[in-house]
């Protein structure tokens, strides 16, 4: 096989990249995301935008007669309710909404915190996993609850049905809904999703990451202008891609990566309960991720530009100013709680605060403070997970946040850890594992 076609979908843009089989990226198209805040707590993405920004970015490739296979990273979870030809009923529902906070309490209860965390492996986090925002949905749109051909997936599903025609959902991706055995790494679990009256015939069909979704179908293919036929592999989540592209596959292995959410992931060979972190399925059957969680880690920083920065421009502010305050860094003396989007290791409402300002405080100092309150919120994990399992003493840093300055920031931090900036590896995890499936399968 030639080529590789890699799509990552996140909640800032859509990457699609043509990389040959030593992972080198040969082209690469980015396009332009967006998310609608409403309400003060609902944040959404319309589906057929993404869909939409798929068919530009694939045009704008011009090696498209070389692609052999298809992969996807998607972010998650990232809930979205589809008909039976794969349109959306509903926009996504993302991992930053917090509208589903009277149903994240309802389903606690039912359920049972033990239960939840003993087979989903998480907690039902309001939009932070995805089973709350699909009780919202069913209690605020019963008529299309009751549609005979809905069905409740994440992104990866929408995109998938629609190059293959099968409703599909990886295990990472499920891992996040609250009604998959995560620490099983098995299926629907009706331990979960029977107490809460959820028909599982409004759920997707669960299939490996490392295995064949089904071949490209050719009114899909005329669209995107490739091949008929090839095959198209199931994929993962965006962390999990990441973790595949930095070779974080062994126990031990610890990743940072940065992007609108912060988070720092434990590679394991058995799966970890605990409140303190969510747990998911890796891309390889038997390998589980630990993950501490800023829901919004890059999207604090974006709040802060927004609101204290109004005179820079948006590339001023990351190109030079965040350098330059990490660069030239102020006493801190300001403290931060990075919860602007809830805390996604609780079920109950949690919202972020600066503590310890001053008459004399700058923004900058404010900024330092948003920066340490996202690193020692995630960092202070590590000294919980060395009593179960022996850490790597290096740190991965990957994502479109991994710059030099942040990284050194983190590095300072971190006594006993080397902390190696790689960039962005999820386009590059993906190909890998599709790489992996075609090999095997086909």
């Amino acid at each position: 096989m030639d080529a590789i076609l890699a799509i990552d979908i996140g909640t800032q843009s859509l990457k699609a990249g043509i990389l040959d089989d030593r992972l080198t990226i040969l082209e690469r198209q980015q396009v332009p995301l967006s998310i609608r805040v409403s309400h003060g707590c609902h944040a959404e993405m319309d589906g057929e935008r993404i869909w939409s920004a798929l068919v530009q970015a694939c045009h704008g490739l011009t090696q498209r007669d070389r692609v052999g296979a298809v992969v996807f990273s998607t972010l998650c979870p990232s809930l979205v309710p589809l008909d039976g030809s794969g349109r959306p009923l509903h926009p996504v529902i993302l991992h930053l909404d917090r509208r589903s906070g009277k149903e994240a309490q309802w389903a606690l209860e039912t359920v049972g915190r033990e239960a939840f965390l003993n087979i989903s492996g998480n907690l039902p986090v309001p939009g932070g996993i995805s089973l709350t925002s699909l009780l919202w949905l069913k209690n605020h749109a019963p008529e299309m609850y009751r549609r005979k051909d809905l069905c409740f997936g994440h992104v990866a599903t929408l995109v998938l049905s629609r190059l293959t025609g099968n409703f599909l959902i990886d295990p990472s991706n499920a891992s996040f809904t609250g009604l998959y055995d995560t620490v099983g790494y098995s299926d629907w679990d009706e331990r979960l999703y029977g107490p809460l009256g959820i028909d599982p015939e409004k759920l997707p069909t669960i299939q490996h990451s490392n295995t064949i979704a089904g071949e490209l179908l050719g009114s899909t293919a005329a669209e995107l202008g490739i091949a008929s036929g090839v095959p198209v592999v199931t994929g993962a989540n965006d962390t999990t891609c990441a973790c595949v592209g930095a070779e974080v596959t062994a126990e031990g292995d610890l990743l940072n990566t940065s992007g609108t959410v912060d988070i720092l992931v434990l590679c394991l060979e058995k799966p970890l309960v605990s409140e303190r972190h969510l747990l998911r399925t890796h891309a390889y059957p038997g390998k589980w991720l630990a993950m501490r969680t800023v829901g919004a880690g890059g999207g604090s920083l974006e709040w802060f530009r927004q609101n204290f920065c109004r005179e820079l421009t948006k590339d001023a502010f990351y190109s030079s100013y965040l350098q330059e305050v990490l660069e030239n860094r102020p006493p801190l003396r300001a403290s931060f709680l990075p919860f602007l989007s809830g805390n996604r290791h609780q079920v109950g409402e949690a919202t972020g605060s600066f503590a310890n300002l001053t008459l004399d405080s700058t923004r900058e100092e404010m900024l330092l403070a948003l920066l340490d309150g996202i690193v020692s919120f995630q960092f202070e994990e590590l000294d919980v997970w060395k009593n179960h399992v022996i850490l790597s003493t290096t740190i991965k840093h990957v994502g479109g946040g991994a710059t030099d300055s942040y990284t050194a920031f983190k590095q300072e931090k971190l006594i006993g850890y080397d902390v190696q900036m790689l960039g962005e590896t999820t386009l590059t995890g993906a190909a890998r594992l599709a790489f992996e499936t075609v090999a095997k399968f086909c």
